[in-house]
């Protein structure tokens, strides 16, 4: 599970992205550069699928995905079901937001278990979220900072607490978003670790952060994995 924001700056946005996962999962693999038929993109890898969560492509275009567990979803035990990392890779090849929406709503929501899905693109992201059935898009112009969030544990258990720190860490001190989305990231409740934003139970905890820049200057993408003392940055230009 996830925390994605976004945050405009200049003639761009950041997104990050801290991943939460089960303490047993392999560790991802450093990101590194791939070339597809009609772009380039870098991204970390999920061994155990051998797709990513989040990424970026040499366009500036970002992506980012999370699992969803609403309180009315059955669980679905389809063992056909296809790897949700694999939605990602194939949505970098794009060259553009557009064509890369396009694209997003041609995936089949019955291939996958449930997703949210964040496209974006200069100043204009999307929000594509299958319900195991159909897709459904919105479209969301980057004026503002904005935050997607999900948990193991039922997206409704961590939505309301961390939408509340949102607002008061990052929207409402509109002179240092930047800062104040870092400080976002790396927030925890000592009395509630299972549902904070830089989140720590026994099975699971947040194992990696990814800053993605997106501007007219420079497209970047910094990977910290944490837990472990390595960091390392590259860039998709």
């Amino acid at each position: 599970m996830c925390t994605v924001t976004i945050v405009p700056y200049d003639d761009g946005f950041r997104l990050v992205c801290n991943r939460d996962e089960r303490r047993d999962r392999q560790a991802a693999l450093a990101p590194s550069l791939r070339h597809f038929r009609r772009n380039r993109a870098i991204f970390p890898v999920d061994p155990a699928g051998g797709g990513t969560w989040v990424g970026v492509n040499g366009w500036g275009l970002a992506a980012a995905l999370l699992n969803r567990k609403p309180e009315s979803a059955a669980p679905r035990r389809n063992r056909s079901l296809r790897s949700r990392g694999l939605i990602i890779p194939g949505l970098l090849d794009a060259g553009s937001w557009t064509d890369a929406l396009d694209m997003a709503a041609q995936l089949d929501p019955g291939q996958f278990d449930l997703f949210r899905l964040v496209l974006a693109q200069r100043m204009v992201a999307a929000v594509v979220t299958s319900d195991g059935r159909a897709l459904s898009i919105e479209t969301i112009g980057i004026s503002g900072p904005f935050m997607l969030t999900s948990s193991s544990l039922g997206d409704a258990v961590v939505e309301a607490p961390r939408r509340r720190l949102f607002e008061q860490l990052v929207v409402n001190n509109a002179r240092e978003w930047l800062p104040a989305q870092t400080r976002f990231h790396a927030h925890q409740w000592r009395s509630r670790t299972d549902i904070s934003v830089n989140m720590e139970r026994p099975d699971a905890r947040t194992v990696s952060r990814t800053v993605i820049d997106v501007t007219s200057q420079v497209v970047g993408l910094c990977y910290e994995s944490l837990g472990s003392s390595g960091r390392r940055t590259d860039r998709a230009a």
